[in-house]
């Protein structure tokens, strides 16, 4: 991934964090490791997280990319301990914008939360 779909990731991630209400701390682990995987620096982070306008979301385009993308996003609803209802909505949202069937988006999710769980 370059550097901008990197940031793009983790811009993703911090708002489905948000979407909640507040990012906690296993939330904020979370991407943190992943942003350390992407090899994107703290401060980097940092800055998109003081100024996450100045970030244009660009989605991976091969099949792996997208399902690490989606895996990072349930990883992250889960990392709490509760699958908020808007956590779920803005998955279902990212799953589809990745290119997922719509028709298939919410069992997607769930079987791989079970996946997960295991």
């Amino acid at each position: 991934m370059e550097n901008n779909k990197q940031l793009g990731q983790i811009k993703n991630l911090i708002m489905l964090a948000l979407a909640d209400g507040t990012a906690d701390e296993k939330e904020l682990a979370l991407i943190a490791a992943v942003a350390s995987r992407e090899k994107l620096t703290e401060e980097q982070v940092n800055q998109l997280i003081e100024n996450p306008g100045t970030v244009h979301v660009e989605l991976p385009e091969d099949e792996e990319g997208k399902k690490r993308y989606l895996t990072d996003m349930v990883v992250l609803m889960m990392a709490d301990g509760v699958m908020d209802d808007n956590e779920m909505a803005m998955c279902k949202l990212y799953a589809i914008t990745l290119g997922f069937d719509s028709s298939i988006v919410e069992s997607l999710i769930l079987d791989l939360v079970e996946f997960l769980k295991k």
